[in-house]
């Protein structure tokens, strides 16, 4: 299987993985560390193989395990060791093959990690050979020194913990990315659970109303009328207005005892096509648009006082979040085009009547003029005393 990303394993793991790819003259990175997933000590390797490598997992006897994880306790962070320091080394595994140890001789480095879940060292031993080719150097032949031990080991210590840092770093990421996810997840499947359970009382409310609705539209006493399966279907999705309903209903009814003229049946099922939900819904549809032709209508009539009064509901809530005094002045300044104190008095005074008709036309605009700005709200009070004194 594909793997989205290459991190998604046990960090020490991961690193062991890639050791190999950043030390091309290493034959063989071995790992013995405390694996917290499975609570245990292990053993892993990998070595290459023609233009491959191979990762292994190393059994170890049960009777070992105590010697293995002294020597874990004991090592430095930097340590070059020979072969038969390695408590390991005279394991016959017929994964490694029996004589790899006498390749290497006393040119292995092992680097310890702190495991703070054990209290005890995490390691990786990288076995070179005795001389500088693995370094492509042109003598061949070459030894290395001690300086050059101390200069590989420092420089792969400090590349392997950058790495491991980074493995770490992606992993806490990507979970935290994760609960996240999951977060949102569950939170949609809730809300998607809960319209479902709103829109099942719905339908069940629904039902039960054209029930009674039925009850309350029957004259006779003798007539009974049902609602079918599929009427209460299409019944449970109505959207419409009680009344819309119950005109339904009672057309519906008709046409269910016209059908039954000369039956002598008196229990009606009220079915599906006796219903014409859809032409509830245009009417509907066609209210809703005109109602907006309306609106349309009358800003063309009005437009300019229309557009002033937007222009100062827009300027009163920009007045407003900057916490300043919500007075003529600087609702002017904050208009598109800044107007001063005088000029919007005069055109409350000069368009009184066509300011009023608007807002008694269109109750739910400009909600903060209405109930915040005083100049309008003086306006609103002179013609309201106006209408009083023709009244009486």
């Amino acid at each position: 299987m594909h793997e989205l990303f290459t991190f998604l394993d046990n960090p020490y793991l991961v690193i062991l993985g890639e050791s190999l790819k950043s030390l091309p003259g290493i034959e063989r990175v071995d790992l013995l560390f405390y694996n917290i997933e499975n609570a245990a000590t292990e053993l892993h390797s990998v070595q290459r193989s023609k233009n491959n490598q191979q990762a292994f997992q190393l059994e170890f006897a049960l009777d070992s395990l105590d010697t293995l994880n002294s020597f874990r306790r004991k090592q430095n962070s930097q340590n070059w060791l020979g072969i038969n320091n390695i408590p390991y080394s005279n394991n016959q595994s017929k994964i490694i093959n029996q004589d790899i140890f006498s390749e290497f001789d006393s040119h292995v480095l092992c680097l310890a990690f702190p495991n703070t879940t054990d209290y005890s060292k995490d390691l990786y031993l990288f076995y070179f050979k005795k001389n500088t080719s693995d370094f492509g150097l042109s003598l061949s032949n070459k030894v290395l020194t001690t300086s050059n031990k101390s200069i590989i080991g420092h420089l792969i210590y400090n590349s392997l913990g950058t790495q491991l840092k980074t493995v770490m770093h992606n992993q806490n990421s990507l979970r935290l990315l994760n609960e996240q996810t999951r977060f949102i997840l569950d939170a949609k499947h809730n809300t998607e659970q809960e319209n479902i359970e709103i829109k099942e009382r719905n339908r069940k409310n629904l039902i039960q109303l054209t029930e009674y609705l039925i009850n309350d539209l029957s004259l006779s006493d003798k007539d009974v009328f049902y609602l079918s399966e599929e009427a209460k279907k299409i019944i449970g999705e109505f959207s419409g207005s009680v009344f819309d309903l119950k005109k339904q209903l009672s057309s519906a009814m008709t046409l269910a005892k016209t059908l039954s003229f000369g039956t002598q049946i008196h229990e009606h099922i009220l079915k599906a096509d006796f219903f014409n939900i859809n032409q509830s819904f245009d009417k509907q549809t066609s209210s809703s648009s005109a109602e907006t032709l309306s609106v349309e209508n009358t800003k063309h009539q009005h437009s300019k006082t229309f557009d002033f009064l937007n222009e100062m509901e827009q300027s009163t809530q920009i007045v407003l979040n900057l916490g300043w005094k919500l007075t003529s002045a600087n609702v002017g300044h904050k208009m598109e085009r800044p107007i001063t104190a005088a000029a919007i008095s005069d055109k409350l005074k000069h368009h009184t009547d066509k300011i009023i008709k608007l807002l008694e036309q269109y109750p739910a605009k400009w909600p903060l003029i209405r109930k915040r700005f005083r100049p309008l709200q003086n306006v609103i009070v002179k013609a309201e005393n106006k209408r009083f004194e023709k009244a009486s």
